[in-house]
C-alpha cells in the first residue's frame, strides 16, 4: 500500500470519516452507534440493556453496550439499515471483550430468500478478551444449507449470543465497507459445509458432571453438540474438489493398489467434566516434545482398543484395571484420549498406563479445539505425524447420522522421511518420493459406487470422498481408526471389498500470496 493511502485508511478506520476516498473504500454506516443510534431489534424484548455510553479507551469515542440477556439478539430490522449488500466487501466493527474468557456469538442475516433457518447467514463470531477487530466478507457469506444467500435484500441482521452466557459487550460503528463483494482467496480454496456447523450449534451441550465412557448415549449426546476445531480446519475441510497429486499413482502403488482397505477398533476415549481432577503422568520417552501437566485424567479412562477390540479377540476379556496396567516393555502404542468438551481441551497420550508409581506415559499432547494452533515443527504427539487423533477417529454417533463428517485418520506400513501441513512430524528414514508424506491427503474416488454397502459403511465411505483421511502413523496399510464401540458392527467383511486402487492423493490448492 502507497504511504499516502495507508494514512488515509488510518483516518478512517480511527476516525470514522467517511469520505469515498474510492470504490474499495466505501464505507456506509449498518449502525451508527457514533451518532447516538441504538440497534431497533431484540429477540427478547427489553431483557437485554442497550445503552450508548463512553466506550473503553480501546475503542475510543462512543460505543453501544450491551448487557446479553441468555441466548439474546441485537440488530436491525424492516429497512433502518443499508438493503443492498452485493455492492459491498466486508462487514466490519469493532468489539471490547471486559471479561477474561472468550465469548462467543453469531452474526446471522435474514433476506429476501429467507423461508428458515437453514436458509439464512449464521457466521461464528469469537470475541477474544480486550478489543477485537472484526470483519466479515460477504463474498464468503452461505446459508445454512450452503445455498447462496439474496444479499440484494437484506431484511434483518443481527449478533445472537450463545446458550449460557451472558456477556457485556462494548460495540463500535457497524460498517459496509468496499466494492463488489467477491470471494476471498481463502474462501475460494477453503470449503466447508456450513450445514454441519449449523447442525453441531444447534444442538444443546447435556451438562457434564462426571467422566462419561464414549461408547454410552449420553456421550453421543454431547459429541453431537461438540465443535472440533475452527470450521475452517484441515480436520473440516471439503477436498472433493481438491486437485490430484501429480504422483498419485505412484503413491497409491506404493501403499497397495491391490491390497484391502480395512479398520482398526482402537481409539476409544473419556468426556470429561470442565472441573475434573488433575493428576501427574510420569513422562518417560519424549518428555521435550510434551505439553506438560498435570492432566484431567480420570479413574475410567480406556486404553487403546477398549472395550471391544478385547472382548472380540479373547476368550477372557480383561478388566479395564487390567488393560489399564503400563507393561516394562513396549506392548503396541496404547494411546489413551481425554476430551473436555466444556473448556474443549483434547488431551492424548502415547504408550499409557498404570505403574506402581501411578500414571505413565510415553508423550503427551494438549490441543485447544478453539484454534487451528499446530504442534511446533519437528515435534511429535501421540501420533506419528504430530496430528491429534480424536478429531479423526470415526464415532458410533457419526454412523448413526448417516456420514463422517472430518477427515479420518489412516496407517500405512512404509512411509517417507517427510511430513505435510498440518502434520508437524514424520517417522521414517526412507526417502523414495512415491512413499506418502505424513499427513498426505488421500480421498475415495468420485466415482466408486457405495451403495452396495450397508449404512454404517456408507457413512465411512461418503467421509472419504468429502472429507478423505491423513496419513498419520506407520502401521497396517489402509487401516482406518474406529472407535472401539461394541454398538458398532464388524466393519471387517465389507471394507476388505474396497482396494487401494479406488482411493487417490489430493493435495491442498495454493491460496495465493495478498498481491
Amino acid at each position: 500500500m502507497r504511504p499516502l493511502l495507508h494514512r488515509v485508511c488510518l483516518i478512517v478506520l480511527l476516525f470514522g470519516f467517511v469520505g469515498v476516498v474510492s470504490a474499495a473504500e466505501r464505507r456506509v454506516p449498518l449502525l451508527n452507534v457514533s451518532d447516538g443510534k441504538l440497534p431497533n431489534d431484540t429477540a427478547l424484548e427489553k431483557q437485554s440493556k442497550l445503552t450508548i455510553e463512553a466506550a473503553p479507551k480501546e475503542l475510543g469515542g462512543k460505543a453501544l453496550k450491551v448487557v446479553f440477556a441468555e441466548s439474546d439478539s441485537f440488530g436491525m430490522s424492516r429497512g433502518a439499515s443499508e438493503r443492498n449488500w452485493t455492492p459491498f466487501s466486508s462487514v466490519e466493527f469493532s468489539a471490547f471483550n471486559p471479561s477474561r474468557g472468550t465469548v462467543k456469538l453469531s452474526f446471522a442475516v435474514r433476506h429476501r430468500g429467507t423461508t428458515g433457518f437453514q436458509t439464512r447467514v449464521d457466521l461464528p463470531v469469537t470475541l477474544k478478551p480486550g478489543k477485537n477487530d472484526l470483519r466479515l466478507n460477504i463474498g464468503e457469506m452461505r446459508n445454512v444449507n450452503g445455498s447462496t444467500p439474496d444479499l440484494a435484500d437484506v431484511v434483518h441482521w443481527y449478533l445472537a449470543c450463545h446458550p449460557d452466557q451472558t456477556p457485556t459487550l462494548y460495540f463500535s460503528d457497524f460498517w459496509l465497507v468496499g466494492g463488489e463483494a467477491k470471494p476471498s482467496s481463502r474462501s475460494t480454496y477453503v470449503k466447508t459445509d456450513p450445514a454441519r456447523l449449523a447442525r453441531i450449534r444447534a444442538a444443546q451441550m447435556p451438562k457434564i458432571t462426571r467422566p462419561v465412557a464414549f461408547d454410552t448415549p449420553e456421550a453421543d449426546a454431547i459429541l453431537s453438540a461438540l465443535e472440533v476445531f475452527p470450521a475452517d480446519n484441515a480436520f473440516n475441510q471439503l477436498v472433493d474438489e481438491w486437485p490430484l497429486h501429480p504422483d498419485s499413482k505412484a503413491i497409491i502403488a506404493s501403499i497397495g493398489a491391490d491390497k484391502p482397505f480395512r479398520y482398526n477398533p482402537d481409539m476409544g476415549f473419556v468426556l470429561v467434566p470442565p472441573k475434573q481432577p488433575r493428576v501427574a503422568v510420569k513422562l518417560v520417552e519424549y518428555p521435550g516434545e510434551s505439553d506438560v501437566g498435570p492432566y484431567p485424567v480420570p479413574d475410567n479412562i480406556p486404553i487403546e482398543g477398549w472395550p471391544a477390540f478385547y472382548r472380540r479377540e479373547n476368550s477372557r476379556s480383561p478388566t479395564l484395571t487390567e488393560v489399564q496396567r503400563r507393561p516394562v516393555k513396549y506392548e503396541g502404542d496404547r494411546h489413551a484420549i481425554v476430551v473436555d468438551p466444556v473448556n474443549h481441551r483434547l488431551y492424548e497420550f502415547f504408550t499409557f498406563g498404570k505403574t506402581v508409581d501411578g500414571w505413565a506415559a510415553g508423550q503427551a499432547s494438549i490441543f485447544d479445539l478453539k484454534t487451528n494452533k499446530l504442534r511446533p515443527d519437528g515435534w511429535t504427539s501421540a501420533d506419528a505425524a504430530g496430528l491429534p487423533i480424536f478429531p479423526a477417529v470415526v464415532r458410533y454417533d457419526e454412523i448413526q447420522r448417516g456420514m463422517v463428517e472430518h477427515a479420518m485418520r489412516v496407517t500405512v506400513r512404509r512411509s517417507r522421511r517427510a511430513y505435510v501441513h498440518p502434520a508437524t512430524h514424520y517417522a521414517s528414514r526412507l526417502t523414495d518420493k512415491n512413499l506418502p508424506r505424513m499427513g498426505e491427503r488421500l480421498r475415495l474416488r468420485a466415482d466408486f459406487d457405495v451403495s452396495r454397502f450397508t449404512p454404517p459403511v456408507q457413512a465411512i465411505l461418503k467421509g472419504l470422498k468429502r472429507y478423505g483421511m491423513f496419513v498419520a502413523d506407520n502401521g497396517i496399510d489402509w487401516a482406518i481408526s474406529v472407535a472401539p464401540d461394541p454398538r458398532i458392527p464388524v466393519l471387517h467383511e465389507e471394507l476388505r471389498k474396497i482396494r487401494g486402487s479406488d482411493f487417490e492423493v489430493v493435495v491442498a490448492p495454493e491460496i495465493p500470496r495478498p498481491e
